[in-house]
């Protein structure tokens, strides 16, 4: 993995958790709390793999089983 595109998907991991916790807030003020939360919880699932993608790939660089380039 190139170490742009693991800075990207870092950058992107955090907008899709801000955009849960939005979408979480301001559907609280529309509809019931169940229902903003089956809003934000979509993205914050997404979020939540990518970040466990992330991870995997630090260890893995980290014990040198895989590199950034």
């Amino acid at each position: 993995m190139k170490k742009r595109t693991f800075v990207l998907l870092g950058f992107g991991a955090f907008g899709l958790i801000l955009l849960s916790f939005l979408l979480l807030g301001f559907g609280r003020l529309l509809f019931s709390y169940e229902t903003a939360r089956y809003l934000s919880a979509p993205t914050m699932f997404l979020s939540f793999a990518l970040v466990l993608v992330l991870l995997v790939q630090s260890i893995l660089t980290a014990t040198g089983l895989s590199e950034l380039k």
